[in-house]
């Protein structure tokens, strides 16, 4: 298990999660996900939640509410984010 982190940064990486939520961003390091149908770096052969800078994908499903709500409850318990 991660360190335990005060509920000062607990509030701030909630607001970055639901920040990047908003952006449509990488819920891991903020960069554009394959969902972007613009970016000249989109690939046909990802899913809409992979991201191109880290490689991960947020979740398998692309329901986006539930991986938010699932990364606030990550910070809310001290669990580590793990693809």
């Amino acid at each position: 298990m991660g360190r335990k982190l005060n509920n000062r940064k607990k509030v701030e990486l909630i607001n970055e999660v639901l920040d990047r939520y908003d952006e449509g961003a990488c819920l891991y390091c903020g960069g554009t996900l394959n969902g972007d149908l613009e970016s000249s770096d989109f690939d046909e052969g990802y899913s809409d939640d992979w991201c191109g800078n880290c490689a991960k994908e947020i979740d398998p499903t692309d329901d986006w509410e539930e991986a938010c709500l699932i990364a606030i409850d990550k910070v809310i318990h001290d669990k580590e984010f793990k693809p």
